[in-house]
């Protein structure tokens, strides 16, 4: 891949994370072409996307064409084959390759025991009814989600003894925050494992997936289907409730004297601090350019400017880079006062805050039978009615901002 310009043959759900992925590893993605009428066009991370005779022909060697598709790479190969593409040369599948080969049935039949071992060690010192309830996505939206009905669901099921997993340290704050008990953090693989393992045996194992659509089930592919949101998908297919039943936030605890600290460490400024939040693990990243322009308009005006940071992400140019932790998150954003960011869970951990919130989607961004922003809208879902929510796309930049900026009261 060195010397080469990447193409990416679909833009779907999973265009993000294979760009993550590609990013972490110094490589960036040149264009994305579709054979879908409707994604021509359309703009998604930032790029265009084309149709596939458009920017591959002629054939062109300095180019490597990257495919993630369930059902159509067969049909999307032949069609790069005839253009003069060769696969596993200049066409790299990246499905996983499953036959019945000794190996690849060595390799499912080890990651069914580890489901095995691993349920068995979960309930080792539980009673005989315990239930294993899985978050198997890394999303902390899911688990704010989860959260909102997780009492509820425990009454309606009479569950009194449960091991609650998932599959990161940002779930499991997230989780606290509701007060859910007996959290175990385990690798998303091993949660993979857990569940494969349950369905593939048909075992009598309480085993509930806290996920709005899981690999094999049907259920994933009504996502936005005539205004199934996300948390009408987790309401109705996750947990079995009607309407008539109300969200629970999670119980408010004092973080004063933490979020104080935090102010002071970094030279924040107490209602009037502007965080901003551009990262996401499933939809887009906003251009740099964007936020440098609202953190230059913001600072111009007396406001001090961060950026929400985790791990290896950086800071936008001009802003200091601020970790706080996901419980102290409300609190943290009410005594700041403004946030702007794209949507992510922190968007739903957040939600009850009191502060003005600016919540950017990808326009056009394709979510299974709907946008991104008709499933995600945490308007349409219910659990925030004052933020202000922006479909972005970069002919749009000038209006965008402009709404934005009306958000600043001396604007």
């Amino acid at each position: 891949m060195h010397d080469k310009r990447i193409i990416l043959f679909g833009a779907s759900v999973f265009s993000k994370e294979i760009k993550n992925c590609l990013m972490e590893h110094g490589f960036d993605i040149s264009g994305i072409v579709d054979n879908d009428s409707r994604k021509i066009g359309i703009e998604c991370m930032g790029l265009k996307v084309q149709r596939p005779e458009t920017v591959l022909l002629p054939c062109d060697e300095s180019l490597i064409i990257l495919m993630y598709s369930g059902g159509y790479y067969r049909e999307m190969t032949h069609q790069l084959t005839k253009m003069g593409y060769v696969k596993d040369r200049t066409i790299f599948i990246l499905n996983m390759k499953s036959d019945e080969s000794p190996a690849i049935v060595t390799y499912y039949l080890a990651r069914a025991v580890r489901g095995y071992a691993t349920h068995g060690k979960l309930l080792k010192r539980a009673s005989a009814n315990c239930a294993v309830l899985i978050a198997p996505y890394t999303g902390t939206g899911d688990i704010y989600l989860a959260g909102l009905f997780f009492k509820e669901y425990l009454k309606k099921h009479q569950i009194t003894d449960y091991v609650f997993v998932v599959v990161s340290g940002a779930c499991k704050r997230v989780a606290e925050m509701f007060e859910i008990r007996n959290i175990v953090v385990v690798k998303p693989t091993v949660a993979d494992d857990i569940i494969n393992c349950h369905f593939f045996l048909r075992a009598d194992w309480q085993v509930v997936v806290l996920n709005d659509g899981w690999l094999r089930e049907a259920s994933q592919w009504i996502r936005g289907y005539k205004g199934l949101n996300f948390e009408k998908i987790f309401r109705y297919f996750v947990f079995g409730f009607d309407d008539s039943v109300l969200h629970e936030l999670p119980p408010r605890k004092d973080y004063g004297r933490e979020v104080d600290g935090l102010f002071e460490k970094y030279g924040l400024a107490k209602g009037k601090t502007v965080v901003l939040s551009p990262y996401s693990n499933t939809l887009f990243d906003l251009q740099d350019d964007v936020l440098e322009t609202i953190t230059d308009h913001c600072k111009e005006r007396g406001y001090t400017v961060c950026t929400n940071c985790a791990g290896v992400e950086k800071p936008v140019a001009g802003t200091v880079a601020v970790f706080f932790p996901l419980n102290m998150a409300i609190d943290f954003m009410d005594v700041a006062g403004y946030f702007i960011g794209v949507r992510s869970g922190l968007c739903d951990v957040i939600s009850s805050s009191s502060s003005k919130k600016v919540i950017l989607y990808e326009k056009d961004g394709f979510f299974y039978r709907c946008s991104q922003f008709e499933y995600f809208s945490l308007k349409k879902m219910g659990i925030c009615d004052d933020a202000v929510e922006i479909e972005y796309r970069s002919d749009m930049k000038d209006d965008c901002l402009r709404e934005i900026y009306g958000l600043f009261s001396n604007y």
